[in-house]
């Protein structure tokens, strides 16, 4: 019985909303044309069917005019003219109504005022700069594993106090939420609970957006942890919270910026090489294998040098610069060929597209027992 009343009110609801009352309302005169003119028909003109003379009532009200029934009788003649005068002031309100909704529709998308009903999308919270987020969006078509996933984008402001995102940034999205991010209903609206993750930005102009960032990536971290959350940090000491709050991976611009110049100082060009690893746009990138190393054999642990040279034996595209290990925070790059690797950890390389371990695992488990083997 709740569920009956509950279905009514919602019923009563839909009908008091302007835009259904009117279109009921022409859907009522357009039906009453019809029978009006069917009847008249029938009653007035010889040798036509009350079925003829809804055809013709059909024909007339939408201005179509085959030809095949005319009014012979004045009384025909008279409301067939009433009729298409209707059917014409009928259908360009109905037109009028549609457009009317499609511009309002547009109107909230562009101010950000709907909500994105899609799955397996990619959020993007924050927008410094419509030069930044076009870089990111630029990165991201050329990324092999998130440049084919539609893009949302939540921002609480625009640049330069814009009231809606331009057509040219919403041409490159697929949705865009106005409002505050570190609000539940802002993330839910973009339907973030069935995103693949979540890219924050920030600012170094505006440092309090990293606090802004921690909470929401916190938030996301607490209700659905399966979302990748990844935090541009403005301030470097914000690197050190993010594992307070779980969040995945963060990035320090003002750290890599520092180091860089000192670097560049001491060898110049070094900047030429991060400018090429940290891009999409060709050469070489440094990536971290989808599975560790305990999923590639059952037999005994492994060694880093042992996986490094079997890896050059078998000449795989790749070049081993490291090990990322679970239970320490910072990459082990270059370790000593001697390392012994845990189940846990994931191999850090460089190469040209991401590189299949797991497909080549057995592979290089052979190989690596062939060079065990006794000379």
């Amino acid at each position: 019985m709740a569920l009956q009343q509950i279905f009514l009110r919602q019923v009563i609801r839909s009908f008091r909303r302007p835009i259904l009352r009117s279109l009921l309302l022409l859907l009522g005169v357009l039906t009453l044309m019809l029978l009006l003119f069917a009847t008249t028909f029938y009653l007035f003109e010889k040798d036509v069917t009350f079925s003829d003379g809804l055809w013709t009532a059909y024909i007339t009200l939408t201005t179509i005019g085959y030809g095949d029934f005319s009014a012979k009788t004045a009384e025909g003649r008279f409301i067939t003219v009433f009729t298409s005068m209707i059917g014409i002031a009928c259908f360009g309100l109905f037109t009028g109504v549609i457009l009317e909704k499609a511009i309002q529709r547009r109107t909230r998308k562009m101010k950000g005022e709907g909500q994105y009903t899609g799955r397996d999308h990619l959020v993007i919270v924050n927008l410094p700069s419509y030069e930044e987020i076009r870089d990111i969006l630029k990165e991201l078509d050329l990324s092999a594993d998130f440049k084919d996933l539609p893009r949302v984008l939540i921002s609480a402001a625009l640049p330069n106090d814009d009231k809606e995102i331009p057509d040219t940034l919403a041409s490159q999205i697929d949705g865009y939420i106005s409002g505050m991010p570190s609000r539940l209903d802002t993330l839910e609206r973009a339907n973030l609970q069935f995103a693949k993750g979540c890219l924050l930005l920030s600012s170094p102009s505006n440092p309090s957006m990293d606090d802004t960032n921690t909470l929401t990536a916190g938030l996301i971290e607490k209700k659905w942890p399966q979302v990748i959350t990844v935090m541009a940090c403005g301030r470097s000491e914000t690197l050190n919270n993010l594992a307070m709050f779980n969040i995945d991976g963060g990035v320090s611009a003002m750290n890599l910026q520092m180091g860089l110049l000192v670097q560049e100082l001491e060898d110049p060009g070094v900047f030429e090489v991060y400018s090429q690893l940290s891009s999409n746009t060709g050469g070489n990138q440094i990536y971290i294998s989808r599975t560790p190393v305990g999923q590639w054999t059952d037999s005994a642990s492994l060694q880093f040098g042992q996986v490094k040279l079997a890896a050059m034996q078998l000449d795989f595209p790749v070049e081993i610069l490291g090990i990322k290990r679970k239970s320490q925070e910072t990459l082990m790059l270059n370790p000593g060929n001697g390392l012994n690797l845990e189940n846990e950890d994931r191999v850090v390389y460089l190469a040209t597209n991401r590189f299949p371990w797991q497909e080549e695992s057995s592979r290089l488990i052979e190989q690596i027992n062939k060079n065990l083997l006794p000379a």
